[in-house]
């Protein structure tokens, strides 16, 4: 079995869990919070052919959950042992990456780690999900004294940075060019530097600009504007500003958007940053660009972090002040492939010069 880091940081999540136990609530820097946690009491995964429960006791009991039968009975301390090789393996196999200055999201064999895997009838490091949700706990709450169960997301900081907010055709966002009507050979150069900050370098020095027309898809326009109406033209505008090089951070971005007259408030700055985390927040727990978001978490009990040091930590529905705050202050926009989705290029269309630009959004870390 093959995986890259974040693949084998769901299956790290998993032995972590049940080798622990309890599922600690994070403040917004990441820090354990020691008073807040939540008893890990099951581990539900859903495997190619079947349903099981990790039912989390004095021993580990491996449940077919549609019959209810005892597949196998694992003791805790194999759970701890092998947590403990999982994550050094994934560790040796970042510095072995970095040695060979390779992508440390390449995909790795960790023969025994999966070996155990496969004795407690895992047969993929992903578990099978039909929503956003990377992991189904069932979990008592201490303050609430009930058990329920949720879907978390996961997001691993070892590796590169994870990506909140995958780019596709449907998020290219297409502007008119203003201010200069340019040549064929002014396009040709246009065109031909390699990075955004040249090329908006060459466009302004020709007394031109780009003004934001349109998003590509309409069902993405949609669920932009179900956090506010002006959501659309904020994106767009905090989208330009990236590749005029301004800046990169949500947080930065933001404050640009909040000076640029695109929204009339009595505070600009805190309502938009209010609006960004709540669209962040709906990113991270269920809406993608071409379906219609209807306002529904998918993952319906928020963000489990995989530590550089080894620590889980969640994100709880409940801790929504901290979780979106964490959301505003470690994502960025980066850049995606220009071939694969499109952009980048000026082209006429209809006897107007136009643009089409398009982002992902990365956590810092």
């Amino acid at each position: 079995m093959t995986g890259n880091i974040g693949e084998w940081s769901e299956l790290y999540t998993l032995f972590k869990l049940l080798a622990d136990g309890k599922l600690y609530a994070a403040d917004a820097n990441t820090n354990k919070i020691p008073t807040i946690y939540y008893d890990v009491l099951k581990v539900l995964r859903s495997e190619k052919d079947s349903k099981l429960e990790y039912s989390r006791d004095i021993d580990v009991k491996v449940i077919n959950a549609e019959t209810g039968d005892v597949i196998c009975s694992i003791p805790i301390r194999s759970f701890i042992e092998q947590t403990d090789k999982l994550l050094l393996g994934m560790k040796q196999e970042i510095e072995n990456q970095k040695r060979k200055k390779k992508d440390s999201d390449g995909s790795f064999e960790l023969p025994e780690v999966w070996s155990f895997a496969e004795s407690i009838k895992c047969k993929s490091l992903k578990a099978k999900s039909q929503d956003k949700a990377d992991i189904h706990l069932m979990v008592h709450d201490i303050m609430s004294g009930r058990d329920d169960t949720f879907g978390f997301s996961i997001k691993s900081q070892l590796g590169s940075p994870s990506t909140l907010f995958n780019a596709s055709g449907a998020t290219n966002f297409t502007y008119y060019i203003t201010g200069h009507m340019l040549s064929a050979d002014e396009i040709t150069k246009f065109n031909s530097f390699r990075l955004f900050k040249q090329k908006f370098e060459y466009l302004h020095s020709l007394g031109a600009d780009i003004e934001f027309d349109s998003t590509d898809n309409n069902i993405f326009d949609f669920n932009l504007k179900m956090v506010t109406s002006e959501m659309t033209e904020v994106f767009a505008h905090m989208i330009k500003a990236y590749y005029e090089g301004k800046a990169n951070t949500i947080f930065d971005l933001t404050e640009i958007a909040a000076k640029s007259g695109i929204v009339n408030m009595l505070d600009n700055s805190v309502y938009l940053k209010h609006k960004l985390k709540n669209l962040l927040t709906n990113i991270a727990l269920g809406m993608v660009p071409n379906t219609l978001w209807t306002g529904d978490y998918e993952a319906t009990g928020g963000y489990i972090i995989v530590k550089d040091d080894g620590d889980v930590v969640c994100y709880h529905i409940y801790n929504h002040n901290a979780f979106m705050n964490y959301m505003f202050d470690n994502t960025r926009f980066d850049t995606p492939s220009q071939s694969k989705h499109g952009f980048g290029k000026i082209y006429e269309e209809n006897g107007w010069q136009k643009l089409k630009l398009n982002v992902q959004i990365r956590f810092v870390k």
